[in-house]
């Protein structure tokens, strides 16, 4: 259920930061792409040297996250990736197009907030990079070298970018430098750096104003120096920290692929035996909860509810209903769960990711309204003969001829007899039962060590203690729909069918002016406890079931979250040789 954007595109529009725009114009028109494109045909033929599951996606920057094997960090220090990353998204039109693309309300423009998404983004676009460096972390100065040349010929048309190469690798530890190469170029740029700007003073506070800007890079004045006890070219002292130029993010840049209906069908068959089975497994609670509800003040506690039921009806009166109950909720399932991804996605897609930002929690409410509107049609039949086979045990053997004698008695009309009622209850509890999970998913995560989602059994207990918070604050919230449903069916049985909208509304008003008559607000609240405990159950088992099946099925977040491979996308791995030397 934890996604990372709604339609797994990257949008047509946004809006762009100030600071990230007024870089852009005059600096990258001379990048040469027939070398950008040399360079990721280089990048490419590394990744084949070196056997990393990024060879087999060779051609797009998007890559499944289940086949790259693990998200392996490089040995490159975190200043050399994040000010790579920087240079990318200045020179590479590629990277340059994905970061403009980054969505942000235009209330963000210019404040701290906004600042701060544009950071975020930077620092997962730093993480994806330090993957996609991989293959050249593991030579040393041997693959610094190759990397430097591979840049150097994608750029060979741009000296202002060439002027950067220098800087970049004299970040890494002397060991790893191509020592030849950087003195080579500082040589070459000594001239230039005449009567620039100066180095800053010791001490000075390298991540300022003019560093906040992601694609902002250091001035022509800045040139590193060797350094004889080390052995290397180092930086100046405020540039060596790994806060200069941003922090390399705990997650890489991903999206979610776009879903087919084979993906719905695998949640519908992952929600519908999880809510069967689940539901089946609590029906004598479910049992208790209805007798509670219909028969008011007849039992002291669920304890003494469930204790007289056995001795005065027998063990299987606990079990009354259940029929209906694992076909109704298999029904429920196979709509309730698919229709919900289906629904959040699609309103994701029609906002925009900028509504996104800030309307997030009501689309997910409006999504969960939906797929549960559509649902109620198919469970309130099974719901009302349920509670009919529960309140009057004597009604019928089983359920077929229950829905039999329905029909027989009152039409097809008196299975939906508590439609309005159901729908406002299940309205209010799916509501609720997403975005809860959703967001103490969220919470939970948020806590854990990066990459702890990964495992499955961490991210099947996080599903577990989640479905549970939610069950809890859905049941306490939907309750007095849930009691007045459960009078409602009760009052069929005893006064007739009711069909039609208008007499449901009106039994539902009826029946609340009686429950508030005979015990006040409390009675909106009658059966509470043991309503809380079954959805407790069954919230966390339906979670917990369905994310078993989906990993069972392949469809888990994991499967289906695509890897947004940076160097891959520098370049776009052109098919032509690369020119030798």
């Amino acid at each position: 259920m934890r996604t990372t954007s709604a339609g797994g595109q990257i949008p047509t529009t946004c809006v762009r930061s100030p600071q990230l725009h007024r870089f852009h114009a005059p600096v990258l028109a001379a990048t040469d792409s027939s070398g950008r494109r040399a360079l990721l045909q280089g990048l490419c033929a590394a990744a084949l040297a070196s056997q990393t599951p990024l060879v087999a996606h060779a051609g797009t920057p998007w890559i499944p996250l289940a086949q790259v094997g693990g998200l392996p960090p490089t040995s490159y220090p975190e200043p050399f990736v994040m000010y790579l990353s920087r240079f990318l998204i200045r020179y590479d039109e590629a990277s340059r197009s994905w970061f403009r693309a980054i969505a942000m309300p235009a209330s963000w423009e210019g404040t701290p907030r906004g600042t701060e998404r544009l950071q975020a983004q930077l620092s997962s676009f730093g993480a994806s990079l330090s993957v996609s460096l991989t293959p050249f972390s593991k030579a040393g100065a041997v693959g610094a070298a190759e990397l430097w040349k591979k840049l150097e010929h994608a750029y060979a048309g741009d000296r202002s970018a060439l002027r950067h190469l220098p800087l970049l690798f004299s970040m890494l530890p002397a060991a790893d430098q191509p020592v030849a190469l950087i003195r080579s170029a500082v040589q070459s740029e000594q001239p230039a750096a005449d009567g620039a700007e100066p180095y800053p003073a010791e001490g000075e506070e390298a991540s300022s104003a003019r560093l906040l800007a992601p694609d902002q890079l250091l001035p022509a004045g800045v040139l590193p120096k060797w350094d004889v006890g080390s052995g290397g070219f180092q930086m100046p002292p405020p540039y060596r920290s790994g806060d200069a130029f941003g922090r390399v993010g705990s997650t890489p840049v991903t999206q979610e692929k776009r879903l087919s209906g084979h993906e719905y069908g695998k949640f519908a068959l992952s929600g519908g035996f999880g809510c069967a089975i689940t539901h089946l497994g609590v029906v004598p609670l479910d049992v208790v909860k209805t007798r509670l509800q219909t028969r008011p003040g007849a039992y002291a506690s669920m304890r003494d509810a469930a204790s007289s039921i056995v001795q005065q009806e027998g063990l299987p009166m606990l079990f009354q209903g259940a029929g209906a109950t694992g076909v109704g909720y298999f029904l429920y399932g196979v709509s309730v769960y698919p229709g919900y991804e289906f629904w959040k996605r699609t309103l994701f897609e029609l906002a925009g990711q900028q509504i996104q930002l800030v309307a997030r929690v009501p689309l997910v409410l409006l999504a969960g309204a939906i797929a549960t509107i559509f649902t109620c049609f198919l469970i309130t039949p099974f719901e009302t003969v349920r509670i009919r086979m529960v309140e009057e045990p004597e009604f019928a053997p089983n359920l077929t001829e229950a829905a039999r004698r329905y029909l027989r008695e009152g039409g097809l009309e008196s299975l939906y007899d508590g439609l309005i009622p159901l729908m406002i209850r299940q309205v209010l509890f799916g509501m609720c039962k997403f975005l809860v999970f959703d967001t103490a998913s969220d919470a939970i995560f948020a806590v854990l060590p990066p990459g702890a989602g990964d495992d499955l059994a961490v991210s099947l207990g996080v599903s577990l203690l989640s479905g549970a918070i939610a069950g809890a604050l859905s049941a306490v919230i939907s309750q007095p729909a849930d009691v007045i449903l459960s009078r409602v069916a009760q009052g069929a049985k005893e006064g007739g069918a009711l069909p039609g909208g208008v007499n449901q509304f009106a039994l539902i008003v009826e029946e609340a002016r009686s429950v508030m008559r005979k015990f006040g607000p409390s009675g909106f609240y009658l059966g509470l406890a043991s309503r809380c405990v079954w959805s407790c159950a069954i919230i966390a088992g339906q979670f917990f079931l369905y994310d078993v099946f989906k990993s069972a099925l392949h469809v888990t977040a994991a499967d289906l979250t695509l890897y947004y491979d940076a160097l891959a996308a520098t370049t776009a791995f052109a098919q032509a040789p690369l020119p030798q030397p």
